[in-house]
């Protein structure tokens, strides 16, 4: 227990002392460059209208709302982080206290997990026949099972393309390389949609800068990808889950649109465990009707076909 806090802590410590003072960087200058943005998209609606004819009214009008929604995003948001931090320092000693208290009962919970579990089961076995009471059991294992091995996987899953997106933005000298890195790898913990949410504003940010740089960036992401899904991820997750292709994106889509991005994170080890408890159903019911994986009849069983 004091070596997994001692690592957790200095986890924490390290991503504090590299990743958020160059994240802060990332979006003031980010802030401090919407101004010139805007001009440029507006300059870019001015060549296409002289050139195509095109009547570009409605989208400067567009631009100009998302330019004046984005500057009075970030004066709010430096507001409020003045405020929070005001509130912070004056609410310091609470703040202080509810960690230790955190803390501490992390520390029992941990401690006592074996008692408290012996204890949910004897409750569990008080409440219910054995049989259910087996059967209760047996789901929560199976649950426990999928939900660590796939929330775990995907968590340090998302570290690794986090990483190599912003070693590779370092390494070819683009800029936002931590703001970037952050969105691409907190988005890739979202199954087969999060890559394409990280990479998207970050296309659209360095296409403002210059385009070739657009295109080193989406260079970049694909290289990712292609690393991350044909070798890192199978490694990491391997059969966490057990789903197709479509029964991960049917969850995604549902649990999206039932619960927003937790349902989107969520969704898939849910229906992973949904499915793997149909998959038993249907097991014993073929097999008490003497019946394979395929509705057949069993060879050598009353009833069915005799092998020669």
């Amino acid at each position: 227990m004091a070596v997994s806090y001692a690592l957790f802590f200095g986890a924490l410590a390290l991503l504090a002392a590299l990743v958020v003072p160059q994240l802060v960087q990332s979006v003031t200058t980010f802030a401090g460059r919407l101004g010139a943005y805007e001009e440029t998209i507006r300059g870019l609606l001015v060549w296409v209208q002289n050139t195509f004819g095109i009547d570009t009214a409605t989208a400067e009008q567009l631009v100009q709302m998302v330019g004046t929604a984005l500057q009075n995003w970030f004066g709010g948001l430096s507001r409020s982080a003045a405020r929070a931090a005001a509130d912070f320092v004056s609410g310091a000693a609470g703040a202080v206290g509810n960690a230790v208290v955190a803390l501490a009962a992390s520390i029992y919970l941990l401690s006592g997990k074996e008692a408290l579990l012996r204890a949910a089961r004897a409750c569990l076995h008080a409440a219910l026949p054995p049989r259910a009471a087996g059967s209760v059991l047996e789901i929560c294992r199976l649950a426990n099972k999928i939900f660590s091995g796939y929330i775990g996987g995907q968590l340090v899953d998302a570290l690794l393309v986090g990483g190599e997106t912003f070693a590779l933005m370092s390494i070819f000298g683009l800029e936002y390389a931590p703001l970037l890195a952050v969105l691409v790898g907190v988005t890739n913990i979202v199954p087969v949609l999060g890559p394409f949410l990280g990479a998207v504003p970050g296309l659209i940010i360095l296409l403002l800068e210059l385009p070739w740089k657009a295109a080193e960036f989406a260079i970049i992401i694909f290289v990712v990808q292609q690393v991350d899904g044909n070798f890192i991820a199978p490694r990491i997750l391997g059969g966490a889950t057990g789903l197709p292709g479509l029964g991960v994106l049917l969850a995604i889509v549902v649990g999206g649109a039932w619960f927003g991005i937790p349902g989107m994170v969520l969704g898939v080890p849910t229906l992973a465990v949904l499915a793997a408890l149909l998959k038993q159903a249907v097991g014993a019911g073929l097999t008490a009707r003497g019946l394979d994986e395929n509705g057949e009849p069993r060879r050598n069983l009353p009833g069915g076909p005799q092998e020669n």
